[in-house]
């Protein structure tokens, strides 16, 4: 019997290889729920977070007008910092559907609060994610009371995109989080729950807990990864959608591929084809290759963004 597949193309948007870490996810997805997939870094403007709110939101807008342009019906804002400039579910309109990791990420913290109460929560993240506190009013809103604290993490996501590791990134590490060495006592800053509010912060994430644990908190703490939540409710939504065609749609309608065709993972960048290739295959090595996807990292197309306001 043939295997079902919707004709859906997700897209991934970030501002560098953070989204990777949410791809990752997703390419553990079998059977996948969508035809194909395609991954938007903007490295034009990377880093994001010292940029104001104003500014990320019109990269964030663009990308996701240049993804449906491509040929995405769903669109995955990977991004924590773009999330929090106000292109977020529900406040914007998009040609295409948008979900933003916070969202979905702040009901997967707040539940995993809930099981463990009393718990205290410290987000993780670059200055404009802080600095906006979308993160907590999201918390908020999904249900969470316990304490809350914003941490910036200057230049630690350019440490990751970067690619340095062992040491440096080590120490990169313990210079963005070791002022919480100073709130030990504090029910504001000595968390049970840490949550990695930046993309590219999963790449490092047996670093930071380490450090967490051995250095600054000196005691074990529950780091989460907000892609896991975003990874499960694009699975959900792409296969509402396909729910959503009826036995007579279109564009989402469920078609048979047959043959075990893998799914086509394209990648297109506003910076340089030749460095998004070579670190996402750096940090997509160990995907199996004999699995549902197909990553076309031979392929990275270079794109740009309108000058003009979107």
């Amino acid at each position: 019997m043939a295997t079902v597949f919707p004709s859906l193309t997700l897209g991934i948007f970030d501002s560098g290889v953070g989204g990777l870490s949410l791809l990752r996810r997703l390419l553990d997805v079998a059977p996948p729920p969508w035809k194909s997939v395609i991954y938007l870094a903007d490295l034009q403007h990377f880093p994001y977070g010292p940029r104001s709110a104003e500014e990320v939101r019109r990269f964030a807008l663009a990308g996701t007008e240049r993804l449906a342009a491509a040929g995405a019906g769903l669109v995955a804002i990977a991004c924590h910092t773009a999330s929090s400039s106000g292109v977020r579910e529900g406040l914007v309109r998009t040609s295409v559907p948008v979900v933003d990791i916070i969202g979905p990420g702040s009901r997967l913290v707040s539940e995993l609060a809930a099981r463990h109460a009393p718990e205290r929560i410290i987000v993780l993240g670059t200055e404009g994610t802080v600095r906006r506190r979308v993160w907590e009013r999201a918390l908020r809103q999904a249900g969470y009371r316990g304490p809350i604290t914003g941490w910036a993490c200057p230049f630690l996501a350019s440490i990751i995109e970067e690619g340095r590791n062992g040491d440096i990134l080590r120490r990169a590490v313990l210079a963005a989080t070791d002022g919480l060495r100073s709130g030990r006592g504090s029910a504001q800053a000595n968390p049970d729950i840490v949550v990695l509010g930046c993309t590219h912060y999963p790449f490092a994430a047996r670093t930071i807990e380490e450090v967490l644990r051995t250095e600054v908190l000196g005691r074990p703490v529950r780091v989460v990864d907000p892609a896991e939540a975003l990874a499960s409710d694009l699975v959900a939504r792409a296969r509402a959608l396909e729910g959503m065609a009826g036995p007579s749609g279109e564009g989402t309608r469920v078609v048979e591929r047959s043959g075990g065709l893998p799914v086509e993972v394209r990648f297109l960048t506003t910076g340089r084809a030749s460095y998004l290739a070579e670190r996402a295959g750096q940090l997509l090595a160990d995907v199996d290759k004999t699995g549902p996807y197909r990553l076309r990292l031979d392929e990275v197309q270079e794109v740009t963004f309108p000058d003009s306001p979107v």
